[in-house]
């Protein structure tokens, strides 16, 4: 149990998991940069939920491509199951980006409050969902 422990820790510290920040960081700003923008037009809810999935549609590509490319699980499926983790995970960031925007609302942080918390919320789940998408959405 303890090398199997240590095994998925390692992972942690490999290339791969370099790539997946890269990757999940540049599907982050896309997600943040385009909900700033949508926030202008749109309710905060709606322009949220479009960014996301903006985001999740870019990530999906850039971890199928540069992190896990040589997966043997058809696209289809692959899609499926990145779908399947996103939706779940939804509900954890919008719960800690409420959280945090009222907390920072609450310690002075008017205008800072917003971007910041949703900064933290998106990359929150990370450190799982990597695990996740290296053995269930994209394994060999």
């Amino acid at each position: 149990m303890i090398n199997k422990l240590k095994s998925y820790l390692l992972l942690y510290f490999s290339k791969q998991f370099i790539y997946f920040v890269i990757a999940g960081a540049s599907a982050a700003t896309i997600n943040f940069s385009s909900r700033l923008i949508l926030r202008n037009y749109l309710d905060i809810i709606v322009s949220a939920l479009l960014a996301n999935i903006i985001a999740m549609i870019i990530a999906f590509f850039l971890y199928r491509k540069l992190v896990f490319p040589f997966s043997s699980i058809p696209f289809e499926t692959q899609g499926i199951r990145f779908v399947i983790i996103q939706v779940s995970f939804m509900p954890v960031a919008i719960y800690i980006f409420s959280i945090l925007a009222n907390l920072f609302y609450i310690v002075g942080l008017e205008d800072y409050a917003e971007p910041t918390a949703h900064i933290i919320s998106i990359g929150a789940p990370a450190l799982i969902t990597f695990l996740l998408y290296k053995f269930f959405v994209f394994y060999k």
